[in-house]
């Protein structure tokens, strides 16, 4: 099959081959959750049982593992690879640096330079991070936070400009959230580069820039899976993200933009944990929650507007650095808890996360979970499987009481940023890392090959781990100083200067970003504008 066909196959959507069992039976697209057939129906008002109908009878969900480290010539290889594998969109991660709107040779990131994920500063940068790849038939999900988002989004639309590739063409997804990438929403990992609140400006311009020219675009992935990462509980997650994305969706009301206009557009990033009853009650008790807050809270009519969107990642707080071929079983479980919650789009963290980054071997393996749970099990076939267990059926319920109640204490808290600036929140995810370690030690959450069925006498598999290529730091220093020196870019003063007076007016940043990106500015020089423009500089 040549290349281009498979990108259609995969722009299509893939889908099983027919709606049977291994013996034959044929399968209904959905049951009914009482014997008389009444009750919620999957891709009807409020969602419980899924967005659509038929589910992944119709269209499997995306599979896509999170990649990017290094040069962005190595992270390219690796993106190829993982679409050769069977991958059928992209999870690409910045480093630090990106992250944080720092060029590579900013001295507070020595060390730490295409560490965890590829190091970006330039528009050449982002050409090559894409070559070869359809921007218009593959999505990538560009995993990096405002004000860092604005210079980076700006790069990848003038890649596609060049490419002859219009705005609307675009798909994808631009994580976009202010306060959850870094650390799991600690307080001093996110106000130390920039103020809460200017973050958070930025972020509602590129979500209001998006709404308006990126009609295929995500404008947003509130990332609940960071949030998790820290050892919080279901009901926390849900609640966190979901008055978070309450948030943004109210102050772009208030910009102006009716609710229909971009809500279609607002996604979730969730971890799929080990507890898989709970986990398939939490994505259910999710989508009904967020379309009632669509609906009953802002008014929104469409029901598209209504559609809880969510990406999985399976959760890697549960993965050890003993015995780590058990990983292989935690993350299928946690695979399978996401498809039997009805998941969009699905990353299956690899089995060596406590050691490095993915090798190519281990990524491999993590498609293959997918595409055997897709293609093997026969899950796929009916919609929401599991509704009408009564044990689900009651977890979703207790599940939805619980979180809302905590969007409740949040909001009359003045919602979640002002519960994340004055340190509520980072108080919750301090007492639960606390509760979830006393839990591991004392033995009370069992760990099989840690704190319980462990073998002292066992050898460890022999195991190729990722590694590094020791240079590639100075390389990256070297390359964006050489950049500077040799770019030819007589209006760049001009362009900062007009992005330094929008930012200190008040306005968007938008449009001033994408004229600077297309002077040939670095993100690292666009961020220092925006934080010289409101008196908040970092010293190196």
């Amino acid at each position: 099959m040549s290349t281009d066909r498979l990108f259609d196959r995969y722009l299509e959507g893939e889908r099983p081959a027919d709606y049977r069992t291994l013996s034959g039976i044929e399968l209904p697209p959905f049951l009914a959750d009482r014997p008389s057939g009444a009750g919620e129906r999957p891709g009807e008002y409020p969602f419980t049982r899924g967005i659509h109908a038929e589910m992944y009878r119709k269209r499997l969900w995306t599979r896509r593992q999170q990649s990017g480290y290094g040069t962005p010539r190595e992270s390219n290889e690796r993106l190829h690879y993982l679409l050769r594998q069977g991958a059928t969109g992209l999870n690409i991660d910045t480093d630090m640096a990106t992250k944080l709107g720092a060029d590579p040779d900013h001295p507070l990131f020595e060390g730490e330079i295409g560490r965890q994920g590829t190091s970006i500063a330039t528009l050449e940068d982002m050409a090559e991070l894409f070559d070869g790849i359809p921007l218009d038939k593959v999505s990538s999900t560009l995993i990096v936070q405002p004000p860092a988002s604005a210079p980076f989004l700006a790069m990848y639309l003038a890649v596609a400009r060049r490419r002859g590739i219009p705005p609307s063409a675009l798909i994808g997804t631009i994580m976009n959230c202010a306060l959850t990438q870094l650390s799991g929403a600690t307080l001093q990992a996110n106000t130390h580069f920039f103020p809460i609140e200017f973050s958070v400006r930025v972020g509602l311009d590129v979500m209001e820039y998006c709404t308006r020219e990126l009609r295929r675009w995500n404008i947003v992935n509130v990332n609940a899976y960071n949030m998790r990462e820290t050892g919080i509980n279901a009901v926390q997650e849900a609640a966190f993200a979901l008055a978070l994305a309450l948030e943004y969706a109210e102050r772009l009301v208030a910009r102006g933009l009716p609710v229909d206009a971009f809500a279609q557009r607002m996604a979730f990033f969730t971890a799929a944990h080990l507890d898989l009853f709970e986990e398939v009650a939490k994505l259910r008790a999710m989508r009904r929650i967020w379309a009632r807050l669509m609906r009953e809270r802002l008014g929104a009519t469409e029901d598209r507007s209504c559609w809880f969107r969510t990406a999985i990642q399976t959760a890697a707080l549960p993965l050890t650095a003993q015995e780590p071929l058990n990983n292989i079983v935690r993350a299928a479980i946690q695979t399978l808890a996401a498809v039997l919650g009805g998941s969009q789009s699905i990353h299956t963290t690899s089995y060596d996360e406590a050691y490095a980054l993915p090798s190519e071997a281990s990524h491999r393996l993590s498609i293959r979970t997918q595409q055997v749970i897709g293609f093997e099990t026969n899950v796929v076939k009916t919609a929401d499987p599991l509704g009408g267990s009564h044990l689900v059926e009651w977890l979703t319920d207790r599940l939805e009481t619980d979180i809302l109640a905590m969007i409740d204490e949040i909001r009359s808290r003045g919602g979640f940023v002002a519960a994340f600036t004055a340190g509520w929140v980072e108080q919750q995810i301090r007492a639960a890392r606390f509760a979830h370690m006393d839990r591991v030690e004392s033995g009370d959450q069992p760990v099989v090959g840690v704190n319980c069925f462990r073998d002292e006498e066992a050898e460890e598999p022999k195991m190729e781990f990722f590694a590094y290529e020791q240079e590639m730091p100075e390389a990256r220093m070297r390359y964006v100083r050489e950049y500077r020196a040799r770019r030819e870019a007589p209006g760049l003063p001009a362009a900062l200067d007009a992005l330094r007076r929008a930012t200190a007016a008040g306005e968007s940043v938008m449009p001033p970003v994408l004229a600077a990106v297309e002077a040939g500015a670095t993100i690292g020089e666009v961020c220092r504008a925006f934080g010289e423009a409101i008196g908040h500089t970092v010293e190196g």
